[in-house]
């Protein structure tokens, strides 16, 4: 039998962020159009216990308005006190609260949640615990160990109760996963196996790029996981351009670093436009024509519609700063000399990366500001 899941995490619902209510309806309105046979939220839907108070109202509605499908709640390490005994989230809902496990079942499959639990790692949650994989999914909230760094949210380390591939392999043939909110590897799959984070559903933080999905995963009892597709959700989320500078070029740094963005531009999309590198000119300087830049490459027309300040969707790109500037050398003829030099250096070996030129521009002008009287 194949049943059908739409996995969601990391919604941090609060009442000053509607938008990531919206995003939430959106994940349920999936689960309708796509046919799901049951939705799972793993961890962190709710941002604090006062959060979760004031929206689990909202949250019945939508739990219920999909009935019977079950809806399967896994508490994170921002929400672990919002499940508590009492707590009424629809007659559809399924919630995994109790430690070190819990389970349910759904369609024929074993369900095993493992909520948040702080000093604990993936493997001490797990001793003891006894899963056929061709019939068990997992639903876990931590930080899977041996995938690329991702985001884990804001203040965080990433190292979240630690869990491997292989211990999760080990028990089932489909992980459903929470905490980490974006990166490059989200999804791990192999042959009927498949780990996978959804990522948030809107971006939470400027550090979550690239567009927003929840993930449709089909698994068929006794073989496993058969597909998975992420579906994209159409919330708003950033895209980062960054553009660096040296001493003498910042104003066709800075004007390049607008073209990028402006060519970023999308409804719903914040652009962070980052202008690093270094310079002798002051920070304040460097961020008034920035800034000034950016907001004329954002009063133009693209495919003959203007983009101004009358277009609701017309907000200038976010200026992040991140320039090291060595103002107090920018008289000294000589430091313009060893730039010049420098960069030609770079320029003629293609061996040298932009980090290394970077870093002995930095230590050369250093030197230069430490030796002044």
């Amino acid at each position: 039998m194949r049943v059908r899941f739409l996995q969601t995490s990391d919604v941090h619902l609060r009442s000053d962020r509607p938008e990531r209510f919206r995003s939430l309806e959106l994940v349920f309105q999936e689960a309708v159009a796509r046919s799901a046979d049951a939705v799972l939220i793993v961890g962190d839907l709710f941002d604090r216990v006062s959060d979760a108070a004031a929206a689990r109202a909202f949250v019945r509605e939508l739990v219920e308005r999909i009935a019977p499908r079950p809806v399967v709640f896994l508490p994170g390490n921002h929400d672990p006190s919002c499940y508590d005994d009492g707590a009424d989230y629809g007659a559809n809902a399924v919630l995994l609260a109790e430690k070190p496990v819990s389970r349910t079942d759904v369609a024929g499959l074993k369900i095993v949640g493992i909520p948040y639990q702080h000093g604990r790692t993936g493997a001490e949650c797990l001793i003891g615990v006894a899963c056929d994989p061709r019939h068990t999914v997992l639903m876990v909230h931590g930080t899977l160990v041996d995938a690329a760094p991702g985001f884990a949210g804001e203040g965080e380390d990433g190292s979240y109760m630690p869990f491997t591939l292989s211990e999760l392999f080990e028990r089932c043939c489909y992980a459903a996963l929470g905490h980490i909110h974006s990166g490059q590897r989200l999804l791990h799959r192999e042959g009927e196996r498949l780990a996978a984070y959804a990522g948030s559903p809107t971006a939470t933080s400027r550090r979550e790029l690239g567009p927003r999905s929840a993930l449709l995963v089909d698994v068929e009892s006794g073989a496993g996981v058969v597909a998975h597709e992420r579906i994209a959700l159409g919330t708003p989320y950033y895209e980062r351009v960054e553009v660096a500078c040296v001493p003498g070029n910042e104003e066709a740094a800075i004007d390049d670093l607008a073209r990028r963005a402006a060519a970023l531009r999308r409804p719903g999309v914040r652009v962070l436009a980052r202008l690093g590198g270094v310079s002798t000119a002051t920070e304040a300087s460097l961020r008034s024509v920035a800034e000034r830049a950016l907001a004329r490459a954002w009063d133009h027309k693209v495919d003959g519609t203007k983009i101004g300040p009358d277009d609701p969707e017309s907000s200038a790109a976010i200026l992040e700063l991140a320039t090291t500037s060595y103002a107090a050398l920018a008289q000294i003829p000589v430091v313009g000399e060893f730039v010049s030099r420098l960069e030609a250096r770079a320029k003629a070996d293609p061996g040298i990366d932009r980090n290394t030129f970077e870093t002995a521009l930095q230590l050369g002008l250093h030197a230069f500001l430490e030796s002044l009287p």
